[in-house]
Protein backbone atom coordinates (compact mmCIF):
# COMPACT_ATOMS: atom_id res chain seq x y z
CA UNK A 1 0.00 0.00 0.00
CA UNK A 2 2.01 3.39 -1.22
CA UNK A 3 -0.69 5.27 -1.44
CA UNK A 4 -4.55 6.42 0.49
CA UNK A 5 -7.59 4.83 -1.06
CA UNK A 6 -10.02 7.84 -1.68
CA UNK A 7 -11.95 7.09 1.58
CA UNK A 8 -9.32 7.47 3.75
CA UNK A 9 -7.85 10.39 1.73
CA UNK A 10 -11.19 12.03 2.28
CA UNK A 11 -10.88 11.27 6.17
CA UNK A 12 -7.67 12.83 5.99
CA UNK A 13 -8.84 15.96 4.84
CA UNK A 14 -11.90 15.85 7.19
CA UNK A 15 -9.43 15.53 9.95
CA UNK A 16 -7.47 18.57 8.55
CA UNK A 17 -10.76 20.92 7.51
CA UNK A 18 -12.55 20.30 10.86
CA UNK A 19 -10.04 19.90 13.68
CA UNK A 20 -6.51 20.82 12.56
CA UNK A 21 -7.16 24.20 10.46
CA UNK A 22 -8.85 25.88 12.88
CA UNK A 23 -8.63 29.13 11.71
CA UNK A 24 -10.03 28.00 8.35
CA UNK A 25 -7.13 29.32 5.98
CA UNK A 26 -5.94 26.23 4.13
CA UNK A 27 -3.10 25.69 5.90
CA UNK A 28 -1.70 24.30 9.54
CA UNK A 29 -0.12 26.54 11.55
CA UNK A 30 1.06 26.55 14.97
CA UNK A 31 -1.36 29.44 15.59
CA UNK A 32 -4.10 26.02 15.28
CA UNK A 33 -2.68 24.32 18.21
CA UNK A 34 -2.97 27.30 19.74
CA UNK A 35 -6.31 28.37 19.63
CA UNK A 36 -7.18 24.52 19.87
CA UNK A 37 -5.77 24.57 23.44
CA UNK A 38 -7.88 28.16 23.93
CA UNK A 39 -11.19 26.30 22.64
CA UNK A 40 -10.20 23.67 25.55
CA UNK A 41 -9.50 25.84 27.92
CA UNK A 42 -12.57 27.07 28.24
CA UNK A 43 -14.63 23.67 28.86
CA UNK A 44 -11.73 22.86 31.94
CA UNK A 45 -12.18 26.18 33.18
CA UNK A 46 -8.33 27.07 32.53
CA UNK A 47 -6.80 30.42 33.23
CA UNK A 48 -3.57 31.01 31.43
CA UNK A 49 -1.35 31.04 34.10
CA UNK A 50 -2.96 27.31 35.49
CA UNK A 51 -0.74 24.73 35.71
CA UNK A 52 -2.68 22.42 33.90
CA UNK A 53 -2.95 24.93 30.64
CA UNK A 54 0.59 25.50 30.94
CA UNK A 55 0.94 21.67 30.28
CA UNK A 56 -1.49 21.69 27.78
CA UNK A 57 0.26 24.31 25.54
CA UNK A 58 3.45 22.36 26.59
CA UNK A 59 2.41 19.23 25.09
CA UNK A 60 0.55 21.19 22.04
CA UNK A 61 3.85 23.22 21.32
CA UNK A 62 5.66 19.50 21.30
CA UNK A 63 2.99 18.05 19.05
CA UNK A 64 3.23 20.90 16.47
CA UNK A 65 6.95 20.41 16.52
CA UNK A 66 6.44 16.60 16.12
CA UNK A 67 3.95 17.44 13.22
CA UNK A 68 5.89 20.16 11.66
CA UNK A 69 9.25 18.03 11.27
CA UNK A 70 7.19 14.98 10.01
CA UNK A 71 5.08 17.05 6.84
CA UNK A 72 6.46 20.45 6.39
CA UNK A 73 8.76 19.49 3.63
CA UNK A 74 9.42 23.06 2.14
CA UNK A 75 10.10 24.65 5.68
CA UNK A 76 7.41 27.35 5.78
CA UNK A 77 6.10 26.31 9.50
CA UNK A 78 2.65 25.83 7.39
CA UNK A 79 1.20 22.36 6.17
CA UNK A 80 -0.42 22.34 3.07
CA UNK A 81 -3.01 19.90 2.60
CA UNK A 82 -0.85 18.22 0.04
CA UNK A 83 1.94 17.86 2.57
CA UNK A 84 -0.17 16.60 5.35
CA UNK A 85 -1.88 14.08 2.50
CA UNK A 86 1.80 13.23 2.02
CA UNK A 87 2.90 12.91 5.12
CA UNK A 88 -0.53 10.37 6.40
CA UNK A 89 0.07 8.00 2.96
CA UNK A 90 3.66 7.38 4.91
CA UNK A 91 2.20 6.81 8.63
CA UNK A 92 -0.45 4.90 7.14
CA UNK A 93 1.48 2.43 5.34
CA UNK A 94 3.61 2.53 8.49
CA UNK A 95 0.48 1.20 10.92
CA UNK A 96 -0.48 -1.13 8.56
CA UNK A 97 2.65 -2.54 8.48
CA UNK A 98 2.54 -3.11 12.18
CA UNK A 99 4.84 0.28 13.20
CA UNK A 100 3.17 3.32 15.56
CA UNK A 101 2.11 6.52 14.61
CA UNK A 102 4.71 8.71 15.37
CA UNK A 103 5.05 9.73 18.34
CA UNK A 104 3.51 13.10 18.06
CA UNK A 105 0.35 11.64 16.62
CA UNK A 106 -0.02 9.54 19.73
CA UNK A 107 0.72 12.87 22.09
CA UNK A 108 -2.43 14.50 20.17
CA UNK A 109 -4.59 11.19 20.78
CA UNK A 110 -3.22 11.18 24.42
CA UNK A 111 -3.68 14.95 24.75
CA UNK A 112 -7.46 14.50 22.43
CA UNK A 113 -8.67 11.69 25.02
CA UNK A 114 -7.47 14.06 28.33
CA UNK A 115 -9.36 17.23 26.48
CA UNK A 116 -12.73 15.27 26.15
CA UNK A 117 -12.43 13.67 29.64
CA UNK A 118 -13.26 16.66 31.12
CA UNK A 119 -13.81 15.43 34.37
CA UNK A 120 -10.98 13.49 35.02
CA UNK A 121 -12.86 10.15 35.64
CA UNK A 122 -10.77 8.12 32.98
CA UNK A 123 -13.37 7.79 30.56
CA UNK A 124 -15.69 10.06 28.02
CA UNK A 125 -19.11 10.14 28.14
CA UNK A 126 -21.83 11.74 25.74
CA UNK A 127 -21.89 14.99 27.47
CA UNK A 128 -18.37 15.50 27.50
CA UNK A 129 -17.80 14.19 24.10
CA UNK A 130 -20.62 17.11 23.15
CA UNK A 131 -18.71 19.61 24.33
CA UNK A 132 -15.52 19.23 22.96
CA UNK A 133 -16.87 18.77 19.34
CA UNK A 134 -19.75 21.41 19.19
CA UNK A 135 -16.80 23.59 20.48
CA UNK A 136 -14.63 22.76 17.14
CA UNK A 137 -18.10 23.74 15.33
CA UNK A 138 -19.66 20.01 14.94
CA UNK A 139 -23.50 20.03 14.34
CA UNK A 140 -25.52 18.30 17.57
CA UNK A 141 -27.06 16.02 15.35
CA UNK A 142 -23.38 15.37 13.57
CA UNK A 143 -22.19 14.63 17.80
CA UNK A 144 -25.21 12.52 18.31
CA UNK A 145 -25.19 10.06 15.33
CA UNK A 146 -21.27 9.69 15.95
CA UNK A 147 -20.71 9.30 19.73
CA UNK A 148 -24.04 6.45 18.93
CA UNK A 149 -22.09 4.80 16.34
CA UNK A 150 -18.47 5.36 18.58
CA UNK A 151 -20.22 4.11 21.50
CA UNK A 152 -22.11 1.22 20.42
CA UNK A 153 -21.51 -1.83 22.73
CA UNK A 154 -19.19 0.15 25.27
CA UNK A 155 -20.50 -0.34 29.31
CA UNK A 156 -22.72 2.36 29.77
CA UNK A 157 -21.61 3.84 26.53
CA UNK A 158 -18.70 5.57 28.00
CA UNK A 159 -14.98 5.50 26.00
CA UNK A 160 -11.95 4.09 28.06
CA UNK A 161 -8.52 5.28 27.45
CA UNK A 162 -8.41 2.08 25.39
CA UNK A 163 -11.80 2.70 23.34
CA UNK A 164 -10.68 5.89 22.36
CA UNK A 165 -7.29 5.05 21.08
CA UNK A 166 -8.34 2.14 19.39
CA UNK A 167 -11.18 4.04 17.45
CA UNK A 168 -8.51 6.80 16.50
CA UNK A 169 -6.31 4.29 14.97
CA UNK A 170 -9.41 2.91 13.04
CA UNK A 171 -10.26 5.99 11.69
CA UNK A 172 -7.18 6.26 10.03
CA UNK A 173 -6.63 2.74 8.85
CA UNK A 174 -10.05 1.29 8.29
CA UNK A 175 -11.53 0.74 4.57
CA UNK A 176 -14.86 -0.12 5.83
CA UNK A 177 -17.07 3.17 5.26
CA UNK A 178 -19.67 1.46 8.67
CA UNK A 179 -16.51 0.94 10.79
CA UNK A 180 -16.43 2.98 14.23
CA UNK A 181 -13.65 4.49 14.12
CA UNK A 182 -14.57 6.47 11.06
CA UNK A 183 -17.34 8.42 12.86
CA UNK A 184 -14.69 9.73 16.11
CA UNK A 185 -14.34 13.13 14.21
CA UNK A 186 -17.68 13.78 12.65
CA UNK A 187 -19.33 12.13 9.59
CA UNK A 188 -17.55 12.13 6.54
CA UNK A 189 -19.54 13.84 3.85
CA UNK A 190 -20.87 11.32 0.79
Amino acid sequence: MSALSDFQRKKILNLFENLYDLNKDGVIEKCDFDNAVEKISTLHHWKNNDEAFKKAQETVNEIWEGLRIRADKNKDGKITKEEWTKMWEECIKDVVDGKKFPEWQQKYMEFMFYANDTSGDGFIDRDEYTAIYRLFGFSQDDVNICFDKISQGLPKNMLSKEDFEELWREYFVAEDENAKGNFLFGRQSH
